[in-house]
């Protein structure tokens, strides 16, 4: 008679061994197969298999609230362009809604008894690529003025389309330690009749706008942004040198308070215009931004001068 073992625990050590080669080819992926040549060789391949895939996560600059559309119809601020990046391929619509009162012209007061304002509904449709943005923004006014004194020639009050804007933004360049670049061009073109919309601030010429932006991610909540660039004028005597300085903070979960000082120089003689935007944005779900901004005119040189401004405005992506 054959004895598999002399004693007991040799017999407990052997059954042992077998029960656990017996789990090893019970745990072998289905897909596996176990083969044994006439050799003696054990042959174990994988069938279908492919490694995963694996995706670079961005690490600077994470989406927050703060990642909505600006005035000019690209990613930004309230009024800044930034570099922060939004998931490709996707359309985004966004509309505000701008109010100010009419004060004076070129920084000289209008007259006690003079009065006007400007009311402004934009609208954007924005498509963010895969190395750019490309967008359009139609601004609509309506506006009244009843300062003959100071401007006159003006009918007084007129609704209409105002200067239509295309804007593109590239956005491929890659991250650095703690910031980004981004850089673009802007086009404001005259549509409809832009001389009845003058006191809404729109020009009889055409603009190009040159401009490259930085932004910085100065802590986990905070984060800063510069734009520097210039406008250049169809005519020719209106160009000027533009700034735009900024910072966000994450306040909330689904809030970001935003700061900017915004400005225009256009030349000599105190020829500028510098104001103050304050405001926060509100994201209650993935795809809704709303934000609320409140502008102070600290400097002006605007043929129709205001001294604040309100605004209100919503991002909506799909």
């Amino acid at each position: 008679m054959l004895r598999l073992c002399d004693n007991k625990i040799t017999c407990r050590i052997n059954r042992t061994i077998l029960l656990l080669l017996l789990g090893v080819l019970l745990s072998l992926p289905t897909h596996a197969a176990v083969t044994f040549d006439p050799a003696g060789y054990e042959i174990y391949s994988m069938a279908d298999y492919s490694p995963p895939v694996v995706t670079r996560a961005r690490t600077l600059l994470k989406p927050s609230p703060r990642n909505a559309i600006n005035s000019e119809g690209m990613g930004g601020f309230f009024v800044a362009n930034t570099a922060d990046l939004f998931e490709p391929e996707q359309i985004i619509l966004s509309s505000r809604y701008k109010y100010h009162e009419l004060t004076s012209s070129r920084g000289i007061s209008m007259h006690s008894n003079e009065s006007g304002s400007v009311s402004t509904f934009e609208s954007s449709l924005t498509w963010i690529g895969k190395w750019a943005e490309w967008a359009v923004t139609v601004p609509i006014h309506d506006w009244d003025l009843n300062a003959t004194r100071t401007f006159g020639g003006y009918a007084r009050s007129n609704t209409g389309i105002g200067n239509m804007r295309l804007g593109w933004k590239a956005t491929y360049l890659p991250d650095k330690s703690y910031y980004r670049f981004a850089y673009g061009a802007m086009m404001a073109i005259t549509t409809g009749n832009p001389a009845n919309m003058l006191p809404a601030g729109s020009k009889n010429s055409d603009e190009l706008k040159l401009f490259g932006c930085v932004t910085t991610s100065e802590t986990d909540r905070a984060t800063a942004n510069l734009e520097l660039g210039a406008i250049i004028d169809s005519e020719s005597d209106d160009d000027r040198f533009l700034y735009r300085m900024g910072m966000s903070y994450e306040a909330l979960t689904h809030v970001s308070l935003i700061g900017e000082l915004v400005g225009e120089v256009l030349g000599g003689d105190d020829k500028d215009t510098m104001d103050l935007v304050m405001g926060f944005r509100v994201q209650p779900t993935s795809t809704w931004t709303l934000e609320f901004v409140y502008y102070k005119n600290l400097r002006t040189y605007r043929d129709y001068g205001w001294d604040e401004q309100l605004q209100a405005g919503y991002t909506l992506r799909w």
